[in-house]
């Protein structure tokens, strides 16, 4: 009886465990099978002048578009506005209100991201940040960042606005990450001060931005490793158009190429294989590359919210070990839409046909596929 007895306890527990197990298994595959999801990455809406500051239509049929596309968040790349807020000519009171108006101006027109429940990621652009026209002498101080306007991006973008408050100390709301299902998006900031020079009335000149604050996003990497990982900014990482970007800047001799380079890297080894910026205005795409890095990281320029068309991208600038292959480039206004179907995303520009007032999709697409491995040095 008891031999029996005990041979009746074993036969259940192995059986519990086993249905332990599958239940495990089954959940596991039912993590690893989640649903696809998707997002938006697009940016410069700017207007041309402190009166026209935002390109309302344009943004507006976006935003349109975008709502209909079943995303779940949106990564805005900055310039959102004109900006250069007009101290020399304004004084900084009517200077700050000005900027002000055109921001709300901005958040206005994307409401209807909001009303729809779609999360909404914004970084700053140079637009938002510096003076304009100050009386300073000298190109390397000409439209410095201006500390005073963060503090409006800060009043405009707070409550159910604001971006999440986990940023390095004098970054948040404009430096952030968060974690979404099996991603992590990393918002950056590239008009902060990363060195103690200052120019005579307080502002910030350019040689002291242009970088990341490689310390605080190296502990998030590390702290929350994701299949996937989307970092933007609003400058490109390589020049393409403009001369000043993450490598430094051509027209003063600045290079920040090492920097860069310590960016790109731990950002691939994190397991991001796509990065999000705009500056230059329109669309273009290139997949970048070393020997040390088998698999391509690609570069998304997406400054196509209505700042402008004029892109004309060449890859001469600072660029290192790296080897920039071009991929697609286009100068009608849209936006990126990904798709991310467990460890695969799939990126396609989605433009806006002026002369019908349509959408349609470009046929270049790009696609790639993580493997499960964490961190693997070897993709």
């Amino acid at each position: 009886m008891k031999v029996a007895s005990l041979k009746s306890v074993l036969l259940t527990s192995i059986s519990m465990l086993l249905i332990l197990i599958s239940c495990n298994g089954t959940a596991q595959n039912k993590k690893d099978k989640e649903k696809p999801w998707k997002f938006v990455a697009f940016g410069d809406c700017r207007g041309h002048s402190a009166e026209n500051g935002v390109n309302v239509p344009v943004l507006k049929k976006l935003v349109d578009e975008i709502v209909k596309q079943d995303v779940d968040l949106v990564m805005f790349t900055g310039d959102i506005c004109y900006g250069h807020a007009n101290r020399k000519d304004w004084g900084d009171q009517k200077a700050l209100e000005n900027l002000e108006e055109q921001m709300m101006t901005f958040r206005n027109t994307i409401e209807p991201l909001y009303q729809n429940k779609i999360k909404v990621y914004l970084v700053r652009g140079n637009h938002e940040a510096t003076q304009r026209y100050p009386d300073l002498p000298g190109t390397a101080d000409h439209r410095p960042i201006w500390p005073e306007t963060k503090k409006i991006w800060d009043k405009v973008f707070s409550g159910t606005y604001q971006m999440p408050q986990n940023g390095p100390k004098g970054e948040k709301n404009v430096t952030f990450f968060a974690k979404h299902k099996n991603s992590l998006i990393v918002g950056l900031d590239v008009y902060t001060a990363r060195d103690d020079r200052r120019n005579p009335d307080g502002s910030i000149p350019k040689p002291s931005t242009k970088t990341v604050n490689q310390k605080w996003l190296d502990t998030v990497l590390r702290e929350n490793p994701k299949m996937h990982v989307f970092s933007f900014t609003h400058e490109p990482a390589f020049k393409a158009g403009h001369k000043d970007c993450l490598h430094g800047d051509m027209s003063y001799g600045l290079d920040y190429s090492r920097q860069r380079d310590q960016f790109w890297n731990r950002m691939y080894k994190a397991g991001s294989r796509v990065y999000f910026c705009g500056h230059d205005h329109g669309y273009a795409t290139a997949a970048i590359s070393n020997q040390n890095q088998k698999k391509p990281m690609y570069q998304i320029i997406v400054g196509t919210a209505g700042a402008g068309k004029n892109i004309e991208p060449v890859y001469d600038g600072y660029n290192s070990t790296y080897t920039i292959k071009p991929i697609d480039e286009s100068k009608a206004y849209g936006f990126v839409i990904g798709e991310v179907d467990g460890n695969t995303v799939r990126m396609t520009y989605r433009y806006l046909n002026e002369e019908n007032d349509s959408f349609a999709n470009r046929k270049q697409t790009i696609e790639y596929t993580r493997s499960y491995a964490k961190n693997s040095p070897s993709e």
